[in-house]
């Protein structure tokens, strides 16, 4: 009887290198996803530029009580009270649904202070959400570092937009 005899398969193994390789290329991914997380969630989440745009978003919502709450020391001596700040300031209430957007053009920081230049898009009096057109209004707003995080300064704040809510008198 005869015997059919194969070849045996050479099987190769991945080598030293390759796996170093591999090694390397992970711990560079994990490193990198890292730093991004942190920058994130302790530089990124923090900064005035995000404090500002969520007070915008605040206006825009009309939620008088938490744009309250994001005032500096010296905005809230002379807004007392959350009433007080809703009648003495027109934007608190008057712009909600009308701020259609706002960009951010220059932002100085310097310490416990930031001064940033937005541009905010207000819609007319009287125009509905589905109409497009809108004002821009160049409005310089300053924040201060308190206990609580970036604080709104708005007795230091140039806003023009403020104009904007003058016009909607209830």
């Amino acid at each position: 009887m005869s015997r059919i005899v194969g070849r045996r398969q050479i099987r190769e193994g991945r080598g030293l290198g390759e796996r170093l390789a591999e090694i390397v290329v992970y711990l560079i991914i994990a490193a990198a996803v890292i730093w991004g997380g942190r920058w994130y969630f302790v530089v990124f989440r923090h900064s005035p530029k995000v404090a500002l745009g969520r007070y915008l978003g605040l206006i825009k919502s009309g939620d008088s009580k938490a744009q309250y709450e994001m005032l500096s020391a010296s905005s809230k001596q002379f807004f007392p009270t959350r009433d007080a700040y809703e009648d003495k300031w027109q934007s608190a209430q008057n712009l909600a649904g009308r701020v259609a957007g706002w960009e951010f053009e220059t932002i100085k920081e310097s310490g416990d202070k930031a001064e940033i230049t937005a541009v905010v898009n207000v819609r007319r009096a009287g125009q509905e959400l589905y109409q497009a057109s809108s004002d821009p209004y160049k409005d310089e707003y300053v924040l201060v570092k308190e206990a609580g995080g970036w604080r709104i300064a708005l007795d230091q704040s140039r806003i023009k937009s403020a104009d904007a809510a003058k016009d909607m008198r209830r």
